[in-house]
């Protein structure tokens, strides 16, 4: 290999710098030609536009992710031929277990977690469920109407933060070092939510890794994407808590936190993502799937910068 082709390539191909960098130029490309278009069009929001009412609103905000999302797998798609691999091996491959993972995450690592945290809550006397403020046929509606938003949070914040540019990164640096700086990428991203405290930062850098654990083992997405909809889901819709300071509108039940209790435990007008409880537990979780899930399956992820894989550039 001369001087000139070791600048961008390796015994994998093609570097990962150059491959995120011809990411990053595509996204900004088609990010600039979408801004552009709107504009033209009139369609960009004005100081008046007020968001839709009533089951219109999750769905609104649902479609704000879904639109990014499909942006991203078709750029992810372009770069999969570029590479002349398959899509799949950034995180979403479609085969047989992909279901059941989704539905294990979001069950037994995201509804189920948070429910537990919630009854730590309230034995610790700090946290109180209430009743019920939807009846009949709305209560449907509204879970279905959450559940379409964050399915669509899930796929589009997993697939950003540890799909493509997690799969190149680990390819340069190793997984672990990879994992760590995009984790902090995405509390970095969540400091702009409204009510957000620091410990709820540090709480999604956590989550972050418990993610990065998740794809680590089973080597797909699916059950990250299945645990960050489920606890949003149990958050916003199920229990109605506080998520970065904002109670969504058509949650389930009326909770409350007595007048007094600590900050630190109750996470405040955050929500339960801010309280010191959320980092024990999501530590916990990281750690637990570490040990229950000692053997990763499947080949879609590169697992460090050392490891061989198939060069995508041969022919």
């Amino acid at each position: 290999m001369t001087q000139v082709n070791a600048i961008f390539y390796n015994e994998r191909g093609l570097r990962a710098g150059w491959r995120l960098l011809i990411f990053c130029v595509i996204i900004a490309v088609i990010a600039g030609g979408a801004q552009l278009l709107v504009k033209r069009l009139g369609l960009a929001p004005g100081p008046g536009n007020k968001p839709p009412a009533g089951y219109a609103f999750p769905i609104f905000l649902g479609l704000g992710e879904c639109v990014p999302f499909l942006i991203l797998l078709f750029i992810c798609w372009i770069m999969s031929k570029i590479e002349r691999r398959p899509l799949g091996e950034y995180g979403l491959p479609l085969r047989r277990p992909a279901f059941s993972r989704f539905w294990t995450g979001y069950l037994f690592w995201g509804f189920l977690p948070l429910s537990i945290l919630l009854l730590v809550m309230r034995a610790l006397h700090v946290f109180y469920f209430g009743g019920f403020s939807l009846h009949g046929g709305p209560i449907l509606l509204w879970g279905l109407a959450w559940g379409f938003t964050f399915l669509a949070v899930g796929f589009f914040e997993e697939f950003f933060f540890r799909g493509y540019v997690l799969f190149t990164l680990g390819d340069g640096i190793g997984f672990w070092p990879a994992a760590i700086i995009l984790s902090m990428g995405f509390a970095y991203a969540h400091m702009g939510n409204g009510g957000e405290t620091k410990v709820g930062v540090v709480a999604t850098a956590l989550f972050a890794l418990f993610a990065s654990a998740t794809l680590r083992r089973t080597g797909s997405l699916w059950f990250a994407v299945g645990a960050h909809a489920g606890w949003d889901w149990g958050q916003s819709f199920f229990y109605g808590v506080n998520d970065s300071g904002f109670q969504s509108p058509g949650h389930l039940l009326n909770p409350h936190v007595p007048q007094g209790a600590p900050n630190w435990l109750t996470g405040g007008t955050v929500g339960p993502e801010g309280s010191v409880l959320t980092l024990i537990l999501w530590g916990l979780m990281t750690i637990g799937f570490l040990v229950l899930y000692r053997r990763r399956n499947g080949p879609e992820l590169v697992l460090s910068a050392r490891e061989p894989v198939r060069n995508p550039l041969a022919g």
